[in-house]
């Protein structure tokens, strides 16, 4: 396969529509991930709907050069660290649009997929990413969430001025500046 095939893009016009279905339950995990959404940075609301053991990944376990652009990069403990997280993102930037393209749920777990347009409140940039949001539930409480995205886009958000030199293609031994 070329690269040729990257070279004309789908359209969403035609596509399936969105799965948007509804909690199960007034406790299912849906139901639990959304009312944690209302309000992430209310410490108290969260741990309504959460187990004192939970465990929150944001974007991935552990990556130092990421957590030096936004600090919320990891796997913080406990309610208190999905709670930070939110604070912080928000210190950092606004969310412009929050789009659910989809989300569903079965016995233990709940995900949903969607679209979230950043700008950085330094230096103002606005970034359009992709988003998940899984989410793991122990009885009546989520245990635990991960949160991922495209997490190049958010962080040239906050990029103030330079290029970065990338050289990716086994095939090329030419870099992109970007």
């Amino acid at each position: 396969m070329t690269a040729d095939v990257y070279a004309r893009t789908a359209s969403n016009e035609g596509a399936p529509p969105a799965s948007v279905a509804a909690p199960a339950a007034v406790d299912s995990p849906l139901a639990l991930l959304q009312a944690v959404l209302e309000n992430p940075t209310g410490l108290a609301h969260v741990r309504r709907y959460a187990t004192d053991d939970f465990m929150y990944v944001s974007l991935n376990h552990e990556n130092p050069e990421l957590n030096r652009i936004m600090p919320w990069a990891g796997t913080p403990a406990g309610t208190e660290g999905l709670v930070q997280t939110f604070k912080d993102v928000f210190r950092f930037r606004s969310v412009v649009a929050f789009e659910t393209q989809d989300r569903f749920e079965n016995g233990d777990g709940a995900a949903i997929v969607g679209c979230v347009t950043y700008r950085s409140n330094v230096p103002g940039m606005t970034a359009t990413s992709l988003h998940a949001i899984l989410t793991r539930a122990r009885g009546e409480r989520l245990a635990c969430a991960r949160f991922v995205e495209d997490s190049f886009a958010p962080a040239r958000s906050f990029r103030e001025s330079g290029t970065c030199r990338i050289r990716a293609n086994p095939d090329d031994s030419s870099a992109l500046d970007v």
